[in-house]
C-alpha cells in the first residue's frame, strides 16, 4: 500500500512543478513594475498644493500590491544609502537584539542593546519613520529599569515615549500590573503638561515635514500644541537628501527650526527634467525628459502629475507613461477642493482608480504651456501589415501588431512556455514510467521480507 501512495505523491508533485513552470514562463506571476512618481506645479501659486498632493500619492504607491515604488532619495543618490540611514538600520538591529534578550529575561544585556538603539535613533531623526521601534525601545527600557528597581529612570523613559506619542499604550499581556500602573500614572502627568510650538522653514520650500513620525504638512509651517520636551523633526523633498533634527519645546514659547536641504547626486539632471516635464507628458510617444527620468531612476513606468490651483480648487492632470513602449498608457483630470477636506481618502481613491484605468476623462483641458487640448488616451496596439506601418522604433509582429523592435525576436527558447511544457512532460513520462516499473515488493515472498543472495 505504501508504494502506491508514494507513486501517487510523486506523480502529483511532478504535475504541480510542471504547472508552475508553465505559468511562470507565460508571465502569469510577473514581477512588479517599478514606478516613479513626479508631481509638478503649473505655476508658483500651485507649489504647496502640488507638494501636498504628491505626498499622498507616494503614500498610496508605497503600499501598492501592483507596483514597486521607487524611493526618490535612493534613486537620485545612485542607489547609495546615506550615513544617517545606516545609523538607523544599526539602531533597528540593536532594538531587535534587545527585544530577544528581554523576552529571555537577560535584563542586563537587554539594557545595553536598547541603550545603543536609543543612542543611534537620536543620531538619525531624518530616517526614524513612524517611530514605532523608537517607542518600543523607550517602553521596554522603562520596564527593565523598573524591574531593576531604578524607578526614576524607568519613569523618564516612559515620559519620553509619551511626549513622542501621547496616545501610545503599554502591552498589558507582557508587563506586570505594577509597571502598567506606573506607566498610566506618567501618562496622566503628561496630559496636564504645558505646550509650546515650533516654526519650521526649509530652503527650498515645499518639503514634507514630519514631527515625531507623523506628517504635519508642507514647509513653511507652524506646529502648535506640542508637549514640552524633546521632539523629532524629519524633512523630505524629492531631489534632496532627507534632513532631520531634535528640538526642545519650552512652555508657551515658539521654537524655530530651519533646514538647508542638500541636493542629491542626480539633482541637476532631475531639476532639468522637472523644468520641461509639463510639456513632455503630453507627447505620445513620450518626450525626452521622460526617457531621461526613467534612465536615472530605473523606472518601468512614470506616474506624472501636473497640479494647478484654481481658487478654492486644485486641478490634477495625471499621466501614466510606459517606458518600454515609449507611449502614454492613459491620462485623466480630476478636481479637488482645496484645502483638502479628507485628502488621504479622496486622493487614494483617485490614484487607485486611475492606475486601474477606471477614471479616464472624456476630455482633458490643456495645462500651462500646452497649446492644444489633449484627448484621453487609452493606448491600443495598432494593427499593421509591415514595419513601415508602425511609427518610430516599433515593428510589425507576425500577429499584425506594432510592438517595440527589441520584442520582435521574442524570448530565448528556454524562456518560452512550450519549452517548459515539453521538458516537464518528458520528466513526467520518465518518472511515471520508472515508478510504474518499480518493483513494489508485493509480488512473491513474504511481505516485508528481502532475500539476499551471495
Amino acid at each position: 500500500m505504501r508504494y502506491r501512495i508514494l507513486k501517487i505523491f510523486l506523480i502529483s508533485l511532478i504535475g504541480i512543478i510542471l504547472i508552475k513552470l508553465s505559468l511562470y514562463a507565460q508571465g502569469v506571476s510577473p514581477l512588479k513594475k517599478r514606478i516613479f512618481i513626479v508631481s509638478v506645479p503649473s505655476d508658483n501659486f500651485s507649489n504647496k498644493p502640488a507638494a501636498l498632493y504628491h505626498y499622498y500619492v507616494k503614500k498610496v504607491l508605497e503600499s501598492s500590491k501592483d507596483y514597486q515604488f521607487i524611493e526618490p532619495e535612493l534613486a537620485l543618490e545612485n542607489g547609495n544609502i546615506t550615513p544617517n540611514k545606516k545609523i538607523c538600520a544599526e539602531a533597528s538591529t540593536y532594538y531587535n537584539a534587545g527585544k530577544k534578550q528581554f523576552e529571555n529575561m537577560d535584563l542586563d544585556a537587554a539594557i545595553q542593546s536598547m541603550s545603543k538603539a536609543l543612542s543611534s535613533y537620536w543620531k538619525c531623526p531624518a530616517y526614524i519613520g513612524d517611530g514605532a521601534e523608537y517607542l518600543e525601545t523607550l517602553k521596554m527600557l522603562g520596564a527593565i529599569y523598573i524591574f531593576n528597581r531604578e524607578e526614576k529612570m524607568g519613569k523618564e523613559m516612559f515620559r519620553k515615549a509619551l511626549i513622542f506619542n501621547p496616545e501610545t499604550t503599554i502591552n498589558k499581556d507582557l508587563f506586570p500590573p505594577n509597571i502598567i500602573q506606573i506607566f498610566e500614572k506618567v501618562k496622566l502627568e503628561i496630559s496636564t503638561m504645558k505646550k509650546g510650538s515650533v516654526n519650521i522653514s526649509t530652503i527650498p520650500q515645499g518639503a514634507e515635514v514630519f514631527i515625531d513620525g507623523k506628517f504635519v504638512g508642507i514647509s513653511p509651517l507652524i506646529k502648535n500644541d506640542l508637549f514640552v520636551g524633546n521632539h523629532f523633526i524629519s524633512i523630505s523633498k524629492d531631489g534632496y537628501i532627507n534632513d532631520g533634527g531634535r528640538i526642545d519645546i519650552k512652555p508657551d514659547e515658539e521654537e524655530v527650526y530651519q533646514a538647508q536641504l542638500i541636493p542629491t547626486k542626480r539633482f541637476a539632471e532631475f531639476s532639468q527634467i522637472l523644468s520641461t516635464i509639463q510639456t513632455d507628458v503630453t507627447l505620445d510617444p513620450i518626450g525626452e525628459s521622460i526617457k531621461s527620468l526613467a534612465a536615472i531612476t530605473g523606472a518601468d513606468m512614470i506616474f506624472a502629475n501636473v497640479v494647478r490651483r484654481d481658487g478654492t480648487e486644485i486641478i490634477i492632470d495625471a499621466y501614466l507613461l510606459d517606458i518600454a513602449s515609449k507611449s502614454r498608457v492613459y491620462n485623466s483630470q480630476r478636481r479637488f477642493n482645496y484645502p483638502f477636506k479628507e485628502a488621504e481618502s479622496e486622493i487614494a481613491t483617485f490614484v487607485l482608480e486611475f492606475l486601474a484605468g477606471k477614471t479616464v476623462s472624456k476630455e482633458i483641458q490643456p495645462v500651462a504651456k500646452v497649446e492644444q487640448p489633449l484627448k484621453p488616451v487609452k493606448r491600443e496596439i495598432p494593427e499593421c501589415k509591415m514595419d513601415a506601418d508602425c511609427k518610430d522604433s516599433m515593428v510589425c509582429s507576425k500577429e499584425g501588431k506594432c510592438i517595440p523592435a527589441e520584442k520582435k525576436e521574442g524570448k530565448e527558447f528556454y524562456k518560452q512556455w512550450w519549452f517548459y511544457t515539453a521538458v516537464g512532460s518528458g520528466l513526467l513520462l520518465i518518472t511515471c514510467g520508472a515508478i510504474l516499473l518499480w518493483p513494489s515488493g508485493e509480488e512473491g515472498g513474504s511481505e516485508g521480507t528481502i532475500n539476499f543472495k551471495f
